[in-house]
């Protein structure tokens, strides 16, 4: 039997990605396709995933193949689907196989490859030079050395020299391993209770008869016991979700006895310990592990009396028991109920799970508070009762904090997070329970539609419009919308796409027949918000050079005023975008990309948002000495700033890249908005994305301006979602909301449609003039960007790929196929490195792309979502 295997060691060249290799026969029987195992490649050994396995050889002389290794893991890391997804991704996006296939695997999962060097002949020879015989002598005292501690002792170039001396002699053997992987479980000591049931009734009976009077714990069989010694705080968290509320009884309880301390004696102290222990190990959830030394200082005990509980037969400590890696061990999760659907989230659910919903995608067009999610988690929980599975994305991590508290809400326990914020071993422990089938439902960011999944049965992409779905810095580059309905074609399960603003690209497909059309057209609860525009222009004529217009400051005072929450949207960091010298027109710009610095007054600094270059603020022109040196723009610090001075008493928050790094400090900022803990939240996009603020009732755009007028065919798509998702913030509660837009272009199309939360009308207009000049969805781009730190060097590469793009569709007769450019990027230089672009349109281009060569430099992306 035969092999196929896919290598990363390999799989980059050639039109062959896989590596036949013969099947020995002491593994006959035990390899399937998706394992993961060991072969020699090269003079190396390296890992590869068992593709596919067959009878007979057709590339290769059966003698001439080499045999795997060994198999490293019995069960797949890749399902059927997955390695069909991995086929078709490397087929439309162009790239290779490996490079897709790492996208479904663990960070740390791959071992690599390495060498050692061990003793084929121990007795030297005469004639071996002396650092051959040190070798020899080296390999004696420690049996092994690896290659690369050599290289590092003598260097690479003695390294090499002496190796060849080596391995010629026959006196030492160079053996190819795999390296230690760098994730692996979790183990500790844990402490087990033994005794259960009337067993343990009676130990307990027993122990307390021992206690005076005043001490004797009065709770009755099967409940706590409210006694606990006092001992010195924990210093870390616990190990598992849900320990919480234990540690918050056995506080109070440990109030309880320090009010009884005196005259305990020994014994009694050490009665009182025990049952502590035995009692936080009897009450505590199943997942949470006690350490021997955790529990002695939760209960009091010394590791002689927890050694004694343990001779006695009450306690266990087991050797290496796994400690599952929680992402939301310390999250408190509320369970909730189905709620009651209306009309239309019956209709839409009933159209997710009809039999032909597999047969397309569906297209489910709700207003911003239409109960969207509610549809998702009984079509979710349908499902599940079925037998299946299902997967969740959502574009943002600031989403997901939200999302996980609805979707662990409804299924507790069975749910499991992938997103890129989680730690590698976090990540490497929920993809061994997904893998392991024991979830039912996996939520995340885009890199969670390539885990292994089992019984998957259905495909949610909540605010389907995001162009977070996209991965553009790197290959490959693809759009998980585009993947998640192919994934769906190939299981033929429903795929659903949910958006207030679907993107243009996806109602089309809708209007084609391409995806199946459900709408949810009215607010659950309350009317959408009506929507005022204020022309900045007005303002400025009335004297008014705030960034507040008065119509805002007006709505925000009757905010505070009744003790309601408001948001303000810019979508710009900084406190000014621009510092300019009037007397001489200097500007501070990035000494490595071409753009102005930013201020940032919270840290008085100027900073470059591309390569966070730092430089000191200025008080001085570099340029001409003077003075005269002014901050022009603005940004969510100088709101900050203003909206403090105009409302001292009003609390605050700020939400963007700048005061939320981390995962845990969006989860932060959301729960204080969320628990009226601040009464204005000043944000950039991040706040204009599926959050749920039922507190909010204004929402104020501070400048609409910003991303309306870029040289890009998607900007005005952009501005408007933005627009109309910031506005579907307001009003979600029981109060009404009110929305403020300021512009200084209120008859833009754009402006105007989200105004009346008009998308139906925005999409006629947009899809209009993107037909009349051939933009997508009417014909496909692809992007060519190449970067150097040499500027002719770029622009004669560009020069050159256009020639091979021009012969190439030439040759291949591609009438209705074009490129623009190349021309410098509009920001041409980014972290040193000057970058031009061609864009490529026509209707199919992948057959121009595998008919050129794309000389290296050069980064391909595929359906871009910005031309810019």
């Amino acid at each position: 039997m035969f092999a196929e295997v896919l290598t990363v060691a390999a799989s980059w060249q050639g039109e062959r990605p896989l590596l036949t290799y013969e099947v020995p026969a002491e593994l006959a029987g035990q390899l399937q396709p998706g394992q993961l195992v060991a072969i020699p490649y090269g003079e190396r050994l390296v890992e590869g995933i068992i593709w596919q396995l067959a009878e007979s050889c057709e590339h290769s002389l059966p003698e001439t193949l080499r045999s795997v290794h060994a198999l490293l893991d019995p069960q797949p890391v890749l399902l059927p689907h997955q390695r069909a997804l991995a086929e078709w991704m490397a087929d439309y996006y162009v790239t290779s196989l490996a490079l897709v296939v790492q996208l479904m695997l663990p960070p740390g999962l791959l071992q690599g490859s390495r060498a050692v060097l061990t003793l084929a002949n121990a007795e030297p020879r005469a004639t071996a030079s002396l650092p051959l015989q040190a070798l020899i002598g080296l390999l004696l005292d420690e049996g092994e050395i690896d290659v690369a501690r050599l290289q590092a002792m003598l260097g690479p170039t003695r390294a090499r020299a002496l190796l060849k001396e080596a391995v010629t002699s026959g006196l030492i053997e160079r053996v190819p391993r795999l390296a230690e992987p760098r994730l692996r479980p979790r183990r500790q000591r844990a402490v087990r209770l033994c005794l259960d049931g009337e067993k343990l009734a009676a130990w307990k009976r027993q122990l307390a008869e021992s206690l005076p009077p005043h001490l004797t714990p009065t709770a009755t069989p099967g409940t706590r016991v409210d006694l606990l010694p006092p001992s010195p705080p924990l210093r870390r968290r616990p190990p598992a979700a849900a320990p919480l509320s234990v540690l918050q009884s056995a506080a109070t309880a440990t109030a309880s006895v320090a009010a009884a301390r005196g005259g305990q004696s020994q014994e009694s102290q050490r009665a009182l310990r025990a049952l502590a222990a035995v009692d936080l190990l009897e009450h505590s959830p199943p997942d949470v592990l006690w350490t021997p030394s955790r529990l002695a200082r939760a209960s009091g005990l010394t590791q002689t009396q927890l050694q004694q509980l343990v001779a006695e037969g009450v306690l266990a400590i087991e050797e290496n028991v796994e400690v599952r890696r929680d992402p939301l061990r310390e999250r408190p999760i509320v369970p909730s109920s189905p709620l009651r659907l209306t009309p239309a989230q019956e209709a839409a659910l009933r159209a997710i799970l009809a039999p032909e919903a597999a047969r397309r995608p569906l297209l489910l067009h709700g207003v911003t508070g239409s109960g969207k999610t509610e549809v998702y988690l009984q079509a979710l929980s349908a499902l599940i009762a079925r037998g299946k599975r299902g997967l969740v994305l959502v574009p943002e991590i600031a989403i997901t904090a939200q999302a996980i508290q609805r979707v662990a809400g409804r299924f507790p326990g069975r749910v499991a997070i992938i997103h890129s914020a989680l730690s590698p071993g976090e990540r490497y422990d929920e993809w061994r329970r997904i893998r392991a089938g024991q979830v039912d439902v996996v939520l995340g960011s885009r890199s969670a539609l390539f885990v292994p999944l089992p019984d998957l049965g259905i495909i949610i992409l909540d605010e389907e419009h995001e162009t977070a779905y996209k991965q553009e810095e790197r290959r490959p580059t693809y759009h998980a919308r585009e993947a998640a309905c192919t994934l769906g074609r190939l299981l033929d399960i429903p795929v659903v796409l949910g958006s207030a603003t679907p993107s243009v690209t996806s109602f089309y497909r809708a209007q084609q027949g391409a995806y199946q059309l459900v709408e949810l057209p009215e607010r659950i609860g309350a009317p959408l918000p009506p929507v005022e525009i204020v022309d900045l222009r007005s303002e400025l004529h009335a004297g008014n050079t705030s960034i507040l217009s008065r119509r805002l400051r007006s709505e925000l005072e009757n905010v505070l005023a009744r003790r309601q929450q408001a948001i303000l949207y810019l979508n710009r960091r900084g406190a000014a975008s621009c510092v300019l010298c009037r007397e001489c027109g200097y500007v501070a710009m990035c000494e490595h990309c071409d753009v102005p610095l930013t201020y940032h007054a919270t840290e008085r600094i100027l900073l470059c948002h591309y390569c966070n270059l730092r430089r000191p603020v200025l008080t001085r022109c570099p340029h001409c000495d003077n003075h005269g040196l002014r901050y022009f723009g603005i940004g969510t610090e100088k709101v900050e700033q203003v909206i403090q001075q105009t409302f001292p008493q009003a609390r605050l928050l700020r939400w963007d890249r700048d005061t939320a790094r981390t995962r845990r400090a969006h989860e932060q900022l959301l729960d204080r908005f969320a628990n009226h803990e601040a009464d204005i939240l000043i944000g950039t996009q991040m706040i204009a994305k599926g959050l749920d603020l039922p507190g909010v009732t204004l929402v104020g755009v501070v400048a609409a301006d910003i991303a309306l007028m870029l040289p890009d065919f998607a900007a005005t798509e952009r501005a408007f979602t933005l627009l109309t998702q910031v506005a579907g913030r307001a009003g979600r509660g029981s109060e009404s909301g009110q929305v403020i837009i300021q512009t200084f272009n209120p008859e833009h199309f754009a402006i105007e449609t989200a105004s009346r939360h008009a998308y139906h009308e925005f999409y006629a207009a947009e899809i209009t003039l993107r037909q009349r000049y051939g933009y997508p969805p009417f014909r496909q781009f692809v992007k060519f960007t190449y970067s150097h730190t040499n500027r002719r060097r770029a622009q004669n590469e560009a020069l050159l790929l256009r020639e091979q793009l021009d012969r190439a569709i030439a040759e291949l007769e591609l009438e209705e196929t074009d490129i623009v450019g190349p021309a410098p990027a509009v920001m041409e230089r980014i972290r040193d490195e000057f970058r031009w672009q061609m864009i490529a349109r026509g209707p199919d281009l992948r057959p121009l792309l595998r008919a050129i060569t794309i000389p290296p430099g050069w980064h391909i992306d595929i359906d871009p979502v910005s031309t810019m």
